[in-house]
């Protein structure tokens, strides 16, 4: 009897430490969950030497050598997204694409940062910027070298300005100022100029020199990593 009495009161505790540890759980949680904002994101542009010199600059970024804005995991968000978004500046947040075809998404973390409002002409950007890493890895674009002619099906060839970027693709025969590289045929572009009048048209089908180049059509949301998401690095 006493034997039954002891394990009685061993399971009460045992059950009454788990229910508090899943009290605490269920709190941070839900806490966390609503503190949490997903940012849809469904264009992207380009990060580009230009934009990642003014930016690294202002908040006294650490370099990893000459091309590292192109290698690494760079998010840069427009200081109009804000309000839909909570991750602070310098913070390394989650980025998934959402991929309906698959069962499984692809995710990443990588380094987020602001653009400032008072940045010109970077202000007038209205859409996240991708580095070149995170535009390959969730297959937004490719290379093109020696395969050209490969640039069919599910890729569309594309050529782009080098006039703000490091020399990281195939540089055309006749014009040594352009380079071409293939993009998902399921993603649309188009070209955005920052520096636009108020008179001119921001967007164009034309790969001139300070234009650079927008994807349109993707599916991916950006939120702050939180203890109860368990992401590697």
């Amino acid at each position: 009897m006493e034997n039954i009495n002891v394990l009685q009161t061993i399971l009460i505790v045992l059950v009454s430490v788990f229910s508090v540890i899943g009290g605490i759980w269920g709190f941070f949680k839900i806490f966390f969950s609503y503190r949490s904002r997903f940012l849809f994101i469904t264009n992207c542009q380009i990060l580009h030497r230009s934009i990642w010199k003014d930016i690294s600059k202002r908040y006294t970024i650490k370099q990893n050598g000459p091309q590292d804005h192109a290698f690494r995991p760079l998010v840069l968000l427009p200081h109009t997204l804000r309000k839909y978004s909570n991750i602070p500046n310098g913070a390394k947040a989650i980025l998934e694409c959402i991929n309906p075809d698959k069962e499984n998404n692809l995710k990443i973390i990588a380094e987020v940062y602001w653009i400032p409002d008072d940045m010109k002409p970077w202000n007038t950007i209205n859409h996240p910027v991708f580095s070149l890493v995170l535009r390959r890895y969730f297959g937004i674009e490719r290379p093109l070298y020696q395969d050209e002619d490969t640039a069919k099906g599910n890729w569309v060839k594309v050529s782009h300005s080098l006039e703000h970027l490091d020399p990281l693709h195939r540089r055309d025969e006749l014009d040594g100022s352009m380079m071409h590289w293939a993009v998902n045929n399921n993603i649309t572009f188009r070209y955005f100029n920052p520096w636009a009048t108020e008179k001119e048209d921001k967007y164009t089908r034309e790969p001139r020199k300070n234009n650079f180049i927008e994807y349109c059509g993707l599916s991916m949301v950006l939120r702050k990593r939180s203890i109860h998401l368990i992401e590697k690095e």
